[in-house]
């Protein structure tokens, strides 16, 4: 009945009047009369969380007309609709439609009253307060939204700032920990070793009786006046040796390189011996004579006693030519690429490179011009721009909010495993939480998602069709993967950022009493737990995170299930372990552990086989050795 009816906009002061009085009733599902029976009939198989009220009602009866303004009906206003009559008589009968007073002086007399404050009385019975229950009455619930937009909006507030507290606790912890780590030092050293004045006395004095015994004894001071002229020449060689090992590098990749170009010249002498000649086009031919002519001038090409200084004059007069053809080249590739970047400026396209390299895409496109003229090209760049906008980005839209929305569906599964679970010697429970994040980066990406990818562009004009292009290509830009673009344009890319949803999310684990729901704690890192709290959270948080990486988790059972730990609970006694190896099995995993043999009695109460492996130190062989409780051999008293 909420749905039905509003509070008049000159009367919102009495919303919390209205509310509490029609709360009740306003929650009330009305089915028409004649559909009652099937409406029962079809609910009756459903298993729902809560209760549902509902009342079989008349339709299309008269319209009251307007009730007393004092009261509760008159400051009503009542949706169109074929419940109207009968919503009417309903909220006008005594016992709902009650008279509206300013405050508590208002209560004294006859008949069903409440003040502003929303406090009831009827004679001597009344009642004031309401249950944690938002508003629900109103032909719209836009007010509602705003009010849980709020409050979202002050929890976000208060878990910065619980946050930026808990990252100054975690500032002043390592500051103090710095503090007792100096400490023990402190504590646990000499005072020799750091007395400066007192080593150097030890120092000096120490040289002094060096210097003494040198002088007392001739042999000594001959054997240190060798061990000096040792220790430089030992220098000495180091360096010669470190010279000669340099200059053999080099000589090595001179070597190399030697050896490279002769092969190349062999494969060429080669060439030229399997076919007998050097084959020269008609063309080529005569430059090559007009070149020898020019090269042996003024004397005669044709003297053969000359040609060796004219073939020399030849080579060079050709190493000139191809020098100014490279630098021509050069010139070329360079006008071309000063081209190329001027019309990426104008019409950028990722397609398009801006190098010579790139001279048969622009040639086609030159020639797809002047096939089809500007106005043809114009008309398809404007349909490629609208597809652009429409067919590509309107699909991300839905997909970035479709991935949080998996990875939420797939976290549920895996908290139904959990809640089976019991974590903690007190018997708590433990549930994987996501919390979406709104970083401002991302909170502007997806604005400009959403504005680039509505609306046409058929209806723009030219001036705003050429806004939109650079709008869109600055928005494009963000999304391209670093090999996409330039050395110098790898910076402008933020793709990985703005597209991975996981970095849109925070995972955090809470540990919760599983009777009344109250929050134990938070865990977002292992924090200062101890070796057994934290191998137990690991198991739990690993196995969750292994049935939700293996994207089984609707499954009974994950399709891989062996595990294998090494040096596995070591930390934990056997109350942590047990409970460790249960929410592995909890998860549906088999748990094969390796453990030092001084580990075992801690896992011993929950395995169900035991394998010993040993190994000879002396011939490096190992081999398993079963080993069984000797209470489960039957008729084996005694066994080991």
């Amino acid at each position: 009945m909420a749905e039905l009816i509003d509070v008049a906009p000159d009367e919102a002061r009495w919303r919390t009047a209205v509310e509490t009085v029609l709360g009740a009733s306003a929650r009330t599902m009305l089915v028409p009369l004649d559909r009652l029976d099937g409406f029962a009939s079809a609910i009756d198989g459903l298993r729902m969380r809560g209760r549902l009220t509902f009342e079989g009602v008349d339709l299309d009866l008269p319209d009251l007309g307007p009730a007393d303004p004092e009261r509760v009906a008159g400051k009503l206003v009542f949706q169109d609709s074929p419940f109207s009559g009968w919503v009417q008589a309903h909220v006008g009968e005594p016992s709902r439609n009650a008279l509206c007073v300013e405050s508590a002086d208002g209560l004294a007399g006859p008949g069903f009253r409440v003040t502003l404050a929303g406090q009831t009385r009827n004679g001597r019975r009344g009642a004031h307060g309401r249950n944690d229950t938002r508003n629900i009455i109103g032909f719209s619930n836009a007010d509602a939204i705003a009010e849980v937009d709020a409050e979202l909006a002050d929890l976000e507030e208060r878990l910065d700032g619980v946050g930026a507290e808990v990252a100054g606790l975690d500032r002043r912890s390592r500051v103090l920990e710095q503090q007792r780590t100096s400490y023990d030092v402190v504590a646990a050293a000499r005072f020799d070793d750091f007395d400066v004045d007192g080593s150097d006395r030890r120092i000096a004095d120490l040289e002094r009786r060096r210097a003494e015994i040198l002088e007392s004894d001739d042999g000594l001071q001959v054997l240190e006046a060798q061990i000096a002229d040792l220790t430089v020449r030992l220098e000495e060689t180091r360096r010669a040796r470190y010279a000669a090992e340099q200059r053999q590098r080099e000589l090595n990749a001179a070597h190399g390189d030697l050896v490279d170009a002769e092969d190349v010249v062999k494969d060429r002498l080669q060439a030229m011996e399997d076919a007998g000649k050097v084959v020269l086009s008609p063309e080529q031919e005569a430059a090559l004579a007009v070149d020898f002519a020019a090269a042996a001038s003024p004397a005669d090409p044709a003297d053969l006693d000359r040609f060796a200084e004219s073939s020399q004059r030849l080579a060079e007069r050709l190493r000139t030519a191809v020098g100014d053809a490279e630098a021509e080249v050069r010139r070329v590739d360079d006008d071309l690429a000063q081209v190329f970047r001027l019309y990426k400026l104008q019409w950028d396209s990722p397609n398009l490179g801006a190098t010579a390299d790139s001279y048969p895409d622009y040639a086609r496109i030159l020639d797809e011009i002047r096939g089809e003229g500007l106005a043809a090209r114009r008309s398809e760049w404007r349909r490629r721009l609208t597809e652009w906008s429409g067919q590509d980005l309107v699909p991300l839209v839905g997909a970035m909010a479709a991935s949080v929305e998996e990875i939420e569906d797939r976290l549920e599964p895996i908290n139904a495993i959990l809640r089976r679970l019991e974590f903690g010697a007190s018997g708590d429970r433990l549930r994987i939480r996501l919390r979406r994040l709104s970083p401002a980066h991302v909170q502007m990406f997806m604005k400009d998602l959403r504005t680039l990818s509505s609306g046409s562009t058929t209806e723009l004009d030219e001036e705003a069709l050429e806004k939109r292009f650079t709008e869109l290509s600055r928005f494009m830009q963000q999304l391209r993967r670093p090999s996409q673009l330039g050395d110098a344009a790898t910076s402008l890319t933020d793709r990985d950022r703005l597209l991975d949803v996981r970095r849109h999310v925070e995972i955090s684990a809470e540990r919760y009493d599983h009777t009344t729901g109250e929050l134990r704690a938070t865990y977002r890192t292992l924090g200062e737990k101890s070796g057994g709290e934290s191998q137990e959270l690991v198991a739990f948080i690993v196995g969750s995170a292994l049935r939700f990486r293996l994207g089984d988790e609707m499954r009974s059972r994950p399709r891989f299930a062996p595990v294998f730990l090494d040096e596995g609970f070591v930390k934990a006694d056997s109350e942590f372990a047990g409970r460790a190896v249960q929410a592995w099995r909890g998860l549906g995993f088999q748990l094969i552990v390796g453990v030092p043999l001084d580990k075992v009695t801690g896992l011993e109460p929950h395995m169900d086989e035991l394998l010993a492996i040993t190994k000879n130190s002396t011939t490096h062989e190992s081999w398993i050795t079963p080993i069984a409780d000797a209470g489960r051999l039957d008729g084996a008293p005694g066994a080991v």
